[in-house]
């Protein structure tokens, strides 16, 4: 028994160094690209357009979190005006629900560990079961997310759940509103049909695995924010949003192993561009620049990077995502720009080790190949 788990680790280590490798690869690959996609090209302008734009306004409003502004422009733009719309829409529609729950729980579950423990395990498995099974399943994990950043903002003071509710909102409006104003004036208005997805039924029969992995994303949620309060780490409410939105990738249904395999490639991805747009991210920040124009030229650049990487044809892609994503956060600390880096390095660090910890728990959860046959067949 000793002598097999062993031989699982090692196969474990080799795989996820075969993983790294691979990805470092395909990530020279796509840097030996960058600029030759005429596509590519005007799809970085335009997203690094939305950031910008996103940014200005609510730095200009003096919005408590002009990064989560800058963040939602990114993530609402799609290749097509109608397709941003509606992703920006299903995000700020699971935002406003999210904030209400979070706001109507918000007066008594920061005061019930317990209570809040289960509560974000139970959100986090509807959120991620949800982007299994939902054509909308965008809009429900911002609603798990939200109602979880909006919880745990006063898990020191309870009383600053209504004003962190309130500004989610609104930094994610204006965020949307940013994404489809660039998309329609810059890009082909085309409406595709919205995602085939399989629906809600059957979760005990064919769509066993989604509840499962819910399941799993939800014990990984409540045992990182465990370690994590013991720990007393930082940047509480970073860390649940990297497990939520790993946990998020697709099922595999043949398999143990097929999925196991897709949340540990994503988990790295993540991790890997994590470092890289944290690390890009200081780098700029030890410049010191007193310049505004400067520093908003080098956020756009950045996110023009990230997105086409993003949408690269090197298998890369959710690498850029990421990186565009933390060189975001790090670089975009506060209602002006930034004048320290401390900020930015604790920002960095509770994301990655946020990141670090849920891919070691994910995969002492994930069960055999045996064993996952067995779920998927139904339970007995």
């Amino acid at each position: 028994m000793i002598r097999d788990f062993t031989r699982t680790v090692a196969e474990d280590f080799a795989e996820g160094g075969r993983m790294i490798s691979r990805a470092l690869q395909n990530l020279r690959l796509e840097l030996a690209d960058l600029g030759q996609d005429p596509a590519l090209n005007r799809q970085g302008v335009v997203v690094a357009s939305a950031v910008v734009l996103a940014t200005v306004v609510a730095l200009y409003l003096e919005m408590e979190s002009p990064w989560w502004a800058a963040i939602s422009a990114f993530m609402s733009m799609m290749s097509t005006g109608a397709g941003s719309v509606r992703r920006g829409l299903l995000r700020l529609v699971g935002t406003i629900a999210g904030a209400l729950v979070g706001y109507i729980l918000g007066r008594w579950l920061p005061y019930d560990h317990v209570a809040l423990c289960l509560f974000l395990g139970g959100m986090t498995m509807l959120g991620v079961m949800a982007m299994q099974v939902s054509p909308h399943g965008l809009a429900w994990l911002f609603l798990a997310i939200t109602s979880i950043m909006v919880l745990l903002s006063g898990l020191n003071n309870p009383l600053l759940i209504v004003e962190t509710a309130y500004y989610r909102v609104f930094d994610v409006a204006i965020g949307v509103a940013a994404a489809i104003l660039m998309a329609n004036l810059f890009q082909d208005w085309h409406a595709d049909r919205p995602p085939a997805m399989p629906g809600w039924r059957h979760l005990l029969g064919a769509q066993w695995p989604a509840l499962l992995h819910g399941a799993r994303a939800g014990i990984s949620v409540v045992i990182v924010l465990i370690v994590w309060i013991l720990l007393d780490l930082p940047q509480v409410a970073e860390m649940t949003i990297s497990i939520a939105v790993v946990m998020s990738a697709p099922v595999i249904t043949y398999g143990g192993l097929g999925t196991r395999h897709a949340v540990a490639e994503r988990s790295l991805h993540r991790f890997i561009g994590c470092l890289i747009g944290g690390v890009l991210a200081l780098a700029v920040l030890g410049l010191d620049l007193t310049s505004f124009m400067w520093w908003l030229v080098l956020v756009a650049a950045g996110v023009w990077v990230g997105a086409y990487l993003q949408g690269g044809r090197h298998g890369v892609g959710y690498l850029g995502t990421q990186s565009a994503f933390v060189y975001v956060i790090t670089l975009i600390q506060g209602p002006t720009p930034p004048t320290s880096i401390m900020p930015g390095i604790d920002r960095f660090a509770g994301i990655a080790g946020g990141l670090g910890i849920l891919l070691l728990v994910s995969l002492l959860l994930w069960p055999s190949d045996d064993e996952d046959r067995e779920a998927i067949s139904g339970p007995s």
